[in-house]
């Protein structure tokens, strides 16, 4: 039987992805103010940034339940073994949600920590659903993208810092400098699974090109890469951002997507993320 995949929200699959291979995904809960909506499913990426235009304050996000990822298993293990890829466990309660519903099963259910966010857990999640249509094992496929995990590269770049001043994570006082010198910071997925600030770069032209530096800098063979690409509302300049990686790199594949609300809700409109 073959292996089911199953993940959650955040990792911002493109719809024909998640048709193509039958993903299963549990999603994540936004609460705006009293109202609280199931992400993918009671909220749309549109309604969401909509909604975020018109807040003051940031929605609220929150992982899913034990139950949700039990359900979702249960469905799963009728065709198969199940492999769940979830959120980074340094960003999210998510992974303990999964392991806790594969304690409540007896069943062929493994679980991994994708140590990543968004397209970054996302091309994990799309590896592993063409290793299961190769017919590879659950051992093996685990094994396989553990190793391709370990090895995943992920860099963003940041085009306002409101959220992350309305967030707590930088001060109002430290925000109005940022953006009185126009400092779009370019931050990294570290291999705890955390985010880190690897530079903060003045002006958003001069961030997109350190995120093409940065992606070069890999020395990765691009013949044999994926390269995986979510915006928050920056369609034109991810267009750019695809041209030169086509000219100029040649990856075997570069799949886009719009960043979904749980981590736009944290990062704001014009986020760019590149995962390879």
């Amino acid at each position: 039987m073959k292996v089911q995949i199953i993940t959650d929200s955040s990792a911002d699959l493109p719809s024909n992805f998640i048709e193509r291979y039958n993903i299963q995904v549990v999603p994540l809960a936004i609460q705006f103010g009293s109202d609280t909506y199931l992400d993918q499913v009671e909220i749309s990426n549109h309604l969401f940034y909509q909604k975020l235009h018109e807040n003051d304050q940031l929605p609220k996000t929150s992982r899913p339940s034990p139950l949700a990822f039990k359900e979702a298993f249960l469905k799963g293990v009728e065709k198969g073994p199940v492999l769940c890829i979830t959120l980074s466990s340094g960003l999210s309660g998510t992974y303990e949600s999964a392991l806790l519903a594969k304690k409540m099963l007896n069943q062929e259910i493994e679980v991994i920590d994708s140590l990543n966010a968004s397209i970054g857990t996302g091309l994990q999640v799309i590896k592993a659903c063409q290793m299961a249509e190769e017919g590879l094992t659950l051992k093996e496929i685990r094994q396989e993208i553990i190793s391709y995990r370990n090895n995943l590269k992920t860099y963003f770049t940041l085009d306002t810092l409101e959220n992350i001043i309305k967030g707590g994570r930088l001060s109002s006082w430290e925000g109005a400098i940022g953006q009185v010198l126009n400092i779009k910071p370019v931050l990294y997925n570290q291999a705890d699974g955390t985010i880190g600030t690897l530079e903060k770069v003045r002006g958003r032209k001069k961030s997109l090109r350190r995120l093409l530096e940065l992606v070069e800098a890999t020395g990765k063979d691009f013949s044999e890469c994926t390269i995986g690409i979510t915006h928050a509302r920056a369609q034109e300049e991810v267009s750019e951002l695809v041209e030169e990686l086509n000219n100029n790199l040649r990856p075997k594949e570069i799949i886009v997507s719009e960043l979904g609300p749980v981590i736009g809700t944290h990062t704001g409109f014009g986020t760019i993320l590149l995962a390879l």
